[in-house]
């Protein structure tokens, strides 16, 4: 199953089938310290980030014609700011 991830640095991590269905939320007690607004805010953040890298990697795996038949959007905003940060090479020094 093609899956994405996030992360914040207080412990929220997402994870989100193709699509944004969730699989998987994982809160500490660090996170719940935001207050309720601001971690609403952060889980939405992560969950738009982590259905953009799930996308991204459906995009990659499956090409971008079969997406658009399955009915599954892409955003182009997440997918530039996520491929300008992602090394070629993981032996980049």
């Amino acid at each position: 199953m093609i899956t994405g991830r996030a992360h914040h640095a207080t412990g929220i991590a997402i994870e989100v089938g193709v699509g944004g269905g969730m699989r998987a939320i994982t809160l500490t007690e660090r996170s719940m310290r935001l207050g309720r607004a601001a971690l609403a805010d952060e889980i939405l953040t992560l969950v738009r980030l982590a259905t953009a890298r799930a996308a991204e990697r459906a995009r990659h795996t499956l090409g971008e014609e079969h997406l658009e038949t399955l009915g599954l959007h892409v955003d182009a905003e997440l997918t530039e700011e996520i491929e300008s940060t992602t090394p070629e090479s993981w032996m980049v020094r």
